[in-house]
């Protein structure tokens, strides 16, 4: 018997794999957490917040940030509604993480009211700042749209390798290799005010787009 992708026993299994083959490579590289004092501080009180790091660092990211951030309650993850975004989701599900299904394009703003309502009882969130579909490395409106309603900060992340493979997809995701050196970059935290509407709102979005490309652009 063929086995295809989407038959159920690979729907069922591929994600268990991912999830240990990912691990066996992360194993194998070291680990560093160069987080400015602020956003230390912020985590060690326990707080909500909203961590946000590029597409492309997605794989080294959603392994390590239970495990360099943790907290009491499970992080909450949104994932596209998408055949890939379902993948990730079951992945991450595995990792601990609760997820909210949803994008820009498939109930966004409903997905984004139910992320603050989990950040009011106390779960950390996880949203990706280009999206799910880019343009990479521009942040998309969710992330300071939801730093608003909710009113907690904006953890941003970038993710360095030493070594890494780069893959031709749109977000250019990277993979590390085995035994290289990862280093996570946390910037200050983040806030938008309360009263900020369109103008203001895009001001944020832009500072919070120069914030990650710093830290992205920082030599490991």
């Amino acid at each position: 018997m063929k086995l295809r992708l989407e038959h159920p026993w690979f729907r069922r299994g591929a994600p268990a794999l991912a999830r240990g083959l990912c691990r066996l490579l992360l194993a194998a590289c070291s680990h560093e957490v160069k987080a400015h004092p602020s956003a230390l501080h912020w985590l060690e009180t326990g707080s909500p917040y909203i961590f946000t790091a590029w597409h492309c660092h997605l794989l080294s990211a959603i392994f390590a940030w239970p495990r360099l951030a943790p907290s009491a309650k499970p992080p909450v993850l949104m994932a596209s509604p998408s055949r890939d975004g379902e993948f990730i989701a079951e992945v991450a599900r595995g990792l601990g993480f609760m997820v909210a299904a949803g994008s820009r394009l498939k109930g966004g703003v409903q997905t984004l009211r139910a992320l603050a309502a989990h950040l009011r009882e106390g779960h950390p969130v996880g949203l990706i700042a280009d999206g799910s579909r880019g343009p990479a490395r521009r942040v998309q409106k969710g992330v300071p749209y939801l730093a608003r309603e909710a009113q907690v900060p904006v953890i941003p992340v970038a993710v360095r390798a030493s070594r890494k493979i780069t893959l031709n997809t749109w977000d250019r995701f990277e993979i590390p290799w085995p035994g290289c050196r990862l280093v996570y970059a946390a910037g200050p935290p983040f806030w938008v005010p309360a009263a900020a509407r369109a103008p203001e709102l895009e001001d944020r979005r832009r500072a919070l787009e120069d914030s990650l490309a710093r830290l992205s652009a920082s030599a490991p």
